[in-house]
C-alpha cells in the first residue's frame, strides 16, 4: 500500500471527525443558524438589487430603490433577531399571547370596508397606519401563530393531558382558525396556505390524531377552492396554469401574463453556471414586477445558473435541518414546538415559491424566505430566526456552556478586582 493510500483515508477520516466534533459542540446549532441566515440574506440582498433594478428605474427613476429598502429592513431584522435570541421562555410566552391578539386586530382592520387596508393585485392584505410604512399583517401572523401555539401547548396542565381532545384543540384551533379565516377574507391565498400548513404541522408535532389532521386538510382545501372561485385574479391564474400544463382539459384561459413561461425561459437560459451576476434578460420585461418577488428564484437561476439555485436550496435545507436538530436537542416542550413551527413555516414557504418558479404550481403570491423583496416578509423571517436562536441557546448543553462562560467571566472580573493594589 502506497503512502498516498494510507494518508488519504486518514485525512478524510480526520476531516469527518473534525466536522462531527464541531457539530456536537453545545452552541453549534446557534452558530449554524447564524451563518446560514447571513449567507441567505447576503444572496437575497444582491438578488433583490439585481432583479429589481430595471423595474425600479422605470417606476421610481432610481435603480437602487428596492435594494436600499431591503437592506434597511435586513439591518433592522438582524437587530430584532439578536434581541429575540436573548429572551427566555417566560418572555416568549407573554410575547406570544400579545402577538396573536395584535395580529387578530390588524388582520381585522385590514379588511374593514373603507378602513386603512389597501388592495394590491386583488388582495386586501396591506395596511397603512399613520406615518408608518405599509405593512402586510398576515406575514407577522405566521410568527405570532408559531410562538403563541408553542406557548399554548407548553402550558404544564395542558402538556400533561394532550391525549385529551379538548386540551389538544382548545383554545388553539378556534384562534388559529380565526387567523386563517381573516387571511382568506383578504383573498391572500398564498399566505393562507402557509398559515394552514403551520396549523396542521403544529398539531402534528404535538401528536394530534390522523383523523383530525385529515379533516383540517380537507377543510383547508375547500377554503382555498372557495377563494379561487370568488377571486377573479386567482381564478384566472389557476385556469391559466391548468390550461398550460394540462391541454387535454380544453380550458379557455383569459390570463394575459406570460410570466410563468418567462420564468422557465430564465431558468433554461441560465444553464449550469448562469449568464453572470446582473446579466438577466427576463428582468428587462419578461418578468416585469415579479422578477424581484414571486420569481426571484428564476432570476437567480438565470444569472447564477443551476449551481446558484442548488446553493440556495442547500442553505435552506441546512437551516430547516438545524431547526429540527434544535427541537430534538431541546428538553422543554415550548422550545421544541417553537423550533418545529419555524422549520415547517420556512420549509413550506420556500417549497411553494420554488414550485411556482419551476412552473409546477400556479402563482399564489408566496415569497421565497430571505430572497424575495418585501419588508414584512423579510422582517417576519428574521423574527423566526430570533426564535430559533433563542431555542438553540436553551438547549440543555448550550445552557450549561453559557452558564460556564458567565461563571468564568465573573471569576475573571472578580480576580482583577481583588488583585488591584490598595493605596
Amino acid at each position: 500500500m502506497s503512502a498516498r493510500e494510507v494518508v488519504a483515508p486518514r485525512s478524510r477520516d480526520s476531516i469527518g471527525a473534525v466536522m462531527r466534533d464541531a457539530m456536537a459542540r453545545p452552541l453549534a446549532d446557534y452558530y449554524m443558524i447564524t451563518a446560514v441566515t447571513a449567507a441567505l440574506t447576503g444572496i437575497g440582498l444582491f438578488m433583490v438589487l439585481s432583479a429589481s433594478s430595471v423595474y425600479a428605474m422605470v417606476t421610481t427613476g432610481n435603480a437602487y430603490t428596492f435594494g436600499r429598502w431591503q437592506l434597511l429592513v435586513a439591518i433592522i431584522g438582524a437587530g430584532v433577531a439578536v434581541v429575540l435570541s436573548h429572551l427566555n421562555q417566560k418572555a416568549y410566552i407573554l410575547i406570544g399571547w400579545v402577538a396573536i391578539a395584535v395580529a387578530l386586530v390588524l388582520l381585522a382592520i385590514t379588511i374593514i370596508p373603507g378602513g386603512p387596508g389597501s388592495a394590491i393585485g386583488g388582495q386586501q392584505a396591506w395596511l397603512k397606519l399613520g406615518f408608518l410604512p405599509k405593512i402586510q399583517p398576515s406575514e407577522f401572523a405566521k410568527a405570532a401563530l408559531v410562538v403563541w401555539g408553542a406557548a399554548v401547548f407548553a402550558q404544564p396542565a395542558r402538556s400533561r393531558n394532550l391525549d385529551n381532545m379538548k386540551s389538544l384543540l382548545l383554545p388553539y384551533l378556534p384562534v388559529a382558525g380565526l387567523v386563517l379565516g381573516l387571511v382568506l377574507a383578504e383573498k391572500d391565498l398564498g399566505t393562507a396556505v402557509v398559515i394552514g400548513a403551520i396549523i396542521v404541522l403544529q398539531l402534528w408535532f404535538v401528536g394530534a390524531p390522523g383523523k383530525v389532521l385529515a379533516f383540517l386538510i380537507g377543510l383547508g382545501l375547500a377554503g382555498s377552492a372557495g377563494v379561487v372561485l370568488l377571486s377573479t385574479s386567482h381564478r384566472a391564474r389557476v385556469v391559466a396554469f391548468l390550461a398550460e400544463r394540462f391541454p387535454f382539459l380544453h380550458l379557455t384561459s383569459t390570463a394575459t401574463s406570460d410570466q410563468p413561461n418567462n420564468a422557465i425561459y430564465a431558468l433554461a437560459t441560465g444553464g449550469w453556471w448562469g449568464t453572470g451576476p446582473g446579466a438577466s434578460r427576463q428582468k428587462w420585461g419578461g418578468l416585469y414586477n415579479g422578477a424581484h418577488t414571486d420569481y426571484i428564484l428564476a432570476v437567480l437561476g438565470e444569472e447564477l445558473g443551476l449551481f446558484g439555485v442548488l446553493i440556495v436550496l442547500i442553505l435552506l435545507f441546512v437551516l430547516v435541518f438545524t431547526a429540527i436538530q434544535i427541537a430534538r436537542r431541546s428538553d422543554r416542550l415550548f422550545w421544541r414546538m417553537a423550533a418545529c413551527g419555524v422549520a415547517g413555516w420556512i420549509m413550506v414557504q420556500a417549497g411553494i415559491n420554488t414550485l411556482v418558479a419551476f412552473g409546477l404550481l400556479p402563482v399564489i403570491g408566496v415569497p421565497f424566505p430571505f430572497l424575495s423583496y418585501g419588508g414584512s416578509a423579510l422582517l417576519a423571517c428574521f423574527i423566526g430566526i430570533g426564535v430559533l436562536l433563542a431555542a438553540a441557546r436553551h438547549e440543555k448543553d448550550a445552557r450549561a456552556e453559557l452558564e460556564a462562560r458567565r461563571s468564568r467571566k465573573h471569576d475573571l472580573v472578580g480576580g482583577v478586582v481583588v488583585a488591584r493594589p490598595t493605596k
